[in-house]
């Protein structure tokens, strides 16, 4: 235990530091893992998956962390598309679809250049130059909406060991339920020290800001 806690502080320190790296998180959850804090382990696994979501040790780790969870959250119908979108999205490399837009237009300007220096196949060359941009596009507009799906700040992982979830932003609220370390919410709005919060199966309420952190 103590190693682990001396290897949480060395990570901390290079992050105060100013550096970041999927390595860095992905360490320093490790360390928290073993160290059994389960929800700053997922909270760092969740950064380091922002980072380099395509790293298949990442996506290991921050599954069988979640699997230690408490709170098993049923999706509703009506939220499963959009959890589905959301998990596609952040499966995505966006360096690769930035590389694979940029080969489609070279192919789009080659197929070009022969619609407009040969006579012949002119009907084949300019449908081709016509599909390579619009999948050059397509490429590029996925990748834009990826990066700003995976940079976005609106997720955040209960650490506390529980928290409870009232009705109003206020000390006094009557308690809905409790979420328990580990459980990821969508973050909605902020009123003084209270988080509105969504689960997966579309429960809302309201944690004290100091029992959840932004991924």
């Amino acid at each position: 235990q103590k190693n682990y806690s001396e290897s949480i502080q060395l990570y901390y320190q290079l992050i105060q530091d100013k550096y970041y790296s999927a390595e860095l998180y992905y360490n320093l959850g490790n360390a928290y893992y073993k160290n059994n804090q389960l929800g700053k382990a997922i909270l760092y696994y969740e950064k380091a998956k922002k980072l380099n979501p395509s790293d298949n040790d990442i996506q290991h780790n921050l599954k069988l962390a979640y699997s230690k969870t408490i709170d098993k959250i049923e999706t509703k119908d009506n939220f499963f598309v959009e959890i589905t979108k959301n998990n596609f999205l952040n499966r995505l490399n966006t360096n690769i679809l930035a590389y694979v837009s940029i080969a489609l237009s070279v192919f789009a300007a080659v197929f070009f250049g022969l619609f407009l220096f040969f006579s012949t196949h002119k009907k084949t060359y300019i449908i081709l130059t016509i599909i390579f941009i619009l999948t050059s596009l397509i490429a590029y507009g996925v990748g834009l909406l990826a990066q700003s799906h995976q940079q976005a700040n609106d997720f955040a992982i209960v650490t506390a060991k529980e928290s409870k979830v009232t009705n109003e932003p206020l000390p006094d609220a009557i308690t809905k339920f409790k979420l328990h370390e580990g459980t990821k919410v969508k973050v909605l709005q902020k009123v003084d020290n209270f988080i509105l919060v969504r689960l997966d199966n579309g429960t809302e309420g309201w944690v004290e800001e100091n029992n959840i952190e932004i991924i």
